[in-house]
């Protein structure tokens, strides 16, 4: 061969590998394969735990392809430090395949209506623990999580006074956990092996679980371990007892004897034999990780039934999370850490203990963006363990938006964002904040540096719980300022002192453009005294979060927010609300003590709720109905997710 011939025969060999290498390495994974094969279609690799280990320390862009079926890891998912080359996993075509962190469970006896499975012969080493986050265990029947053996079935009791040595806010409140009961049958839970009680000892927006210690019944006392909650205990606080197996007794309800490795269930209403039933095993405390990598996407997977959460991202950059189902965690469902450009999109998340996702990243002080985005998905059902601040979106930092989202059925908030920088828009939140009291669905609390969050174009519906002070679909708390909502369709918002938008203190917020349907009232306030201002932006807290962890001084902060340029301790108290329409609602504003800049506010129909209102919300979101009240029109078609229905 001549030189000339060997040298392109060499350089095509080169060009060949390039081009090669641009194409990513396709490996298979089956629930019918093995571990032994070498991953390919038609000899794929068995377990997802495999998987992983091979794409870890394989080279060049690879996509993985998880084949349909059951795959049981045994232990976290991870990927660490993939950097420079592009990784897929994602469900072959047609495909649904289901990672599966809980195991069906099989009941060999019965008594009466109960039924009994022995754990031990299933194979279930670990019973978790029934109140504590770290190794939450839950029994679910056709998907549907079942309720810990408690008293009373549904709802609360009293507790009688508060029996504490130690005083705190008032001499109804106490430091110490010893209470008394009214309850005759809590005598009765003396031989209990781990009882629990569940409850809001002071407050109704902190709850907490906490195990008994003694029941006295000569002097009708309840005494709980420590720690105790850090408000303390009231006079008549509302609470529940719960891992009681005397309390065995409603449909649905489950206890575990941890002693004996037994479970006992009474079949929820319409059970038959052969449904299945899973019970929590897998407790690791994250599903899959993903650390300190770039350009992951996982896509098309079911992750279910596991005791801690599902999905960590942590340090990473350019990770798409998609077309995920994501059901049945005892924790959260993503955990997004000190990333950036993380995307989860197209997504079902329902029945979890706690959030949907908790994302922290960005920085407020340089207003570096996270750039994270959640997108066209459904979060159902969360905050099923502890039932506040445990939101379907909670967000630290600065950068992220939230798009075309559905959000129902939680006890609080379906949002909290603690930072800077976010749009939610064209979302549609609704049955939220049932339970729990001086919360909104959208919250956020008690920082002035927060800046930026803008809330427009979203459908709030049915929210109207609370049990002091209420519910509110948008709620800027202690001195929340400088955010604006916009254009959104309130129908049914607002309970007690709170209407659709609600404001604690704070200024400089924008309320335009909104349409309030039967609400309890369109916007209230809680104006705050100048002295409590003072007093507040003085404090050594205030002043860290306003020139430490920020500078609102700053040319940057001023320039991105005007608003700042106002000195902090003038304009107390001082938002702008126009342009708005509300019809049949009781009252247009609450506790407005004339320090707000407000015109073109009209208000239909007003009165007792219950007035006729003559016409359906739909008619008002015409546009040219819109026009004639001086308001802009609303994109109410383009709200939701691309699989809703139509809202009206």
């Amino acid at each position: 061969m001549s030189c000339r011939s060997s040298f392109l025969f060499v350089l095509f060999s080169i060009l060949s590998s390039f081009v090669i290498s641009a194409n990513p390495t396709d490996y298979y994974v089956s629930p019918s394969g093995s571990d032994k094969a070498p991953g390919t279609a038609s000899r794929p690799w068995k377990t997802l735990e495999y998987a992983f280990s091979q794409i870890q320390k394989s080279e060049g862009d690879v996509k993985l392809i998880v084949m349909d079926g059951e795959y049981s890891p045994s232990k976290a998912l991870v990927l660490n430090d993939i950097k420079g080359r592009r990784i897929s996993i994602e469900a072959a075509p047609g495909a649904t395949p289901k990672v599966m962190g809980e195991r069906r469970i099989s009941f060999k006896k019965s008594s009466g209506n109960m039924l009994v499975a022995d754990l031990k012969a299933l194979g279930v080493k670990d019973y978790g623990n029934p109140c504590d986050r770290e190794n939450l265990v839950d029994l679910y029947w056709n998907g549907k999580r079942q309720t810990l053996a408690r008293y009373p079935n549904t709802g609360f009791i009293r507790a009688g006074k508060a029996r504490g040595a130690t005083k705190m806010y008032d001499d109804s409140n106490t430091k110490e956990g010893v209470f008394e009961y009214l309850e005759d049958r809590i005598s009765s839970w003396t031989d209990e092996k781990e009882p629990y009680v569940y409850g809001y000892f002071l407050f109704d927006w902190k709850d907490m679980y906490q195990p008994i210690d003694v029941i006295d019944p000569a002097t009708k006392t309840i005494s709980l371990k420590e720690p105790w909650h850090m408000y303390g205990y009231a006079n008549g606080f509302r609470y529940f007892g719960l891992n009681l197996f005397r309390e065995l007794d409603a449909p649905g309800e489950y206890y575990i004897d941890r002693g004996k490795g037994r479970l006992y269930w009474i079949p929820a209403e319409g059970y038959s034999k052969g449904d299945e039933v899973t019970l929590s095993c897998f407790n690791d405390k994250f599903l899959v990780e993903i650390n300190d990598c770039e350009d992951i996407t996982i896509s098309g997977l079911g992750l279910y039934g596991c005791r801690g959460d599902a999905v960590k991202v942590e340090g990473s950059k350019r990770i798409n999370l998609s077309k995920l189902d994501v059901r049945r965690f005892g924790g959260d469902a993503f955990r997004f850490l000190d990333s950036m450009e993380v995307t989860l999109s197209d997504s079902h998340v329902e029945t979890l203990g706690h959030s949907g996702v908790r994302a922290y990243g960005g920085d407020r002080k340089t207003l570096e963006m996270a750039g994270y985005t959640i997108s066209n998905s459904f979060f159902k059902d969360f905050s099923l363990f502890i039932h506040t601040y445990e939101p379907a979106v909670f967000f630290e930092g600065c950068g992220l938006k939230v798009d075309h989202c559905e959000f129902s059925e939680c006890s609080s908030s379906a949002m909290r964002l603690d930072g800077s920088e976010v749009l939610v828009e064209y979302n549609y939140f609704h049955n939220l904040v049932k339970e729990s009291d001086d919360q909104g669905v959208i919250d956020m609390w008690s920082n002035y540096s927060y800046r930026g969050v803008v809330v427009r174009y979203n459908f709030f519906e049915n929210v109207f719980g609370g049990s002091h002070f209420g519910a509110a679909g948008v709620r800027f708390d202690d001195m929340i300022s400088g955010q604006k909502v916009i254009g959104n369709v309130f129908r049914n918002v607002g309970a007690m002192e709170f209407g659709a938008v609600q404001m604690n203190g704070g200024r400089d917020n924008l309320v335009e453009n909104n349409l309030f349907y039967d609400c309890a009232a369109a916007v209230t306030f809680n104006p705050w005294p100048k002295e409590q201002w003072e007093n507040t932006v003085s404090r050594e807290l205030t002043m860290t979060q306003n020139y430490k962890e920020v500078n609102i001084d700053s040319p940057l902060y001023r320039e991105r927010y005007p608003e700042l340029n106002v000195d902090i301790h003038d304009h107390i108290n001082h938002n702008v609300i126009h342009d708005n329409l509300a019809v049949g609602c009781k009252i247009f504003f609450y506790r407005e003590n004339g320090n707000s800049s407000k015109w073109n506010n009209s208000s239909l129909f007003t009165g007792e709720k219950g007035t006729d209102l003559a016409k359906p919300l739909r008619y008002y979101l015409d546009p040219e109905v819109l026009r004639s009240f001086g308001l802009k029109p609303i994109p109410f078609e383009e709200i939701g997710t691309t699989s809703n229905k139509p809202l009206l």
